[in-house]
């Protein structure tokens, strides 16, 4: 609880119900059995205070909203596009449902969640290939064939987040082989494999006007999920959030309707291979 509530339920009910030191604050037995009923009654606070936003007709609020790094990344990019709507805070989380704060919320995840009773909306996807620097793509035909790019030196995360389905797929091309280096953020493997050190996943947005780099593979489909907003039930009114929401799904769109990277310039041995079908 709110150290301002305990100590306002204090002076109202005439009971301690923390001890105080140097240590920080314990509950008392008087507090411990009724904090139970002390957090029903700020989640019930909490949730008159969300249902009230819905009834704001100005677009003045912060929403925040939590996303994976490649999804705050491409948002990143289009805040320009909410100059005269709502204020956003963007953070980047693995959350999987959204907080009960005082700040309306939006998660943006990867794939449509398994369970929870948060609005759900589809807002996109982001395709990804495999690239490197141009010397991975000498004296090939390009896109590289699986056996081709499996002989590669890649790059990974790190071990805390091998259970990104990134790394997972990852795992499967390299073999048992272990990465040339693992980096935590896409950043970092943007840096790495400009400097030539492996190849990388990365979405496409970002990898293709990256000068230093060369697209080895096609889109990997096996990777292309939906991403899906969610959203408190309580919010489903709030016009903060329903304007967040649909400028969440148009930073996807422009992502998606993104034109073909320029064909790769023939040097250094670099050929084009012709893929059946196009």
């Amino acid at each position: 609880l709110d150290q301002a509530i305990g100590t306002a339920l204090e002076a109202d009910l005439g009971l301690a119900l923390f001890d105080r030191d140097h240590d920080g604050h314990q509950l008392t037995a008087a507090g411990a059995e009724l904090l139970p009923e002390a957090r029903a009654v700020e989640t019930a606070a909490l949730r008159v205070e969300r249902r009230s936003y819905g009834l704001i007709e100005r677009l003045a609020e912060t929403v925040r909203v939590g996303a994976g790094e490649w999804a705050a990344m491409l948002l990143a990019r289009g805040l320009a596009g909410l100059a005269d709507g709502p204020h956003v805070e963007l953070a980047v989380t693995g959350a999987a449902a959204p907080t009960a704060g005082r700040t309306p919320e939006i998660l943006v995840r990867h794939g449509l969640p398994e369970a929870g009773d948060g609005l759900t909306r589809r807002v996109g996807s982001l395709g990804c290939a495999i690239y490197g620097a141009p010397a991975f793509a000498d004296g090939r035909a390009l896109p590289l064939v699986p056996a081709e790019l499996a002989i590669l030196p890649w790059l990974g995360f790190v071990e805390e987040q091998e259970h990104y389905v990134t790394m997972r797929w990852l795992q499967e091309q390299m073999r048992g082989r272990p990465p040339a280096a693992r980096l935590m953020r896409t950043d970092l493997m943007i840096a790495a494999a400009v400097g030539g050190i492996g190849v990388a996943v990365l979405p496409c947005f970002l990898g293709d006007p990256e000068p230093g780099l060369v697209q080895l593979s096609t889109p990997i489909e096996a990777l292309r999920a939906d991403y899906w907003a969610i959203a408190h039930p309580d919010l489903s009114r709030n016009p903060s959030v329903r304007t967040v929401a649909t400028w969440i799904s148009d930073c996807f769109r422009s992502a998606e309707r993104a034109p073909e990277p320029a064909s790769v310039p023939l040097r250094s041995g670099i050929r084009e291979r012709t893929v059946p079908g196009t």
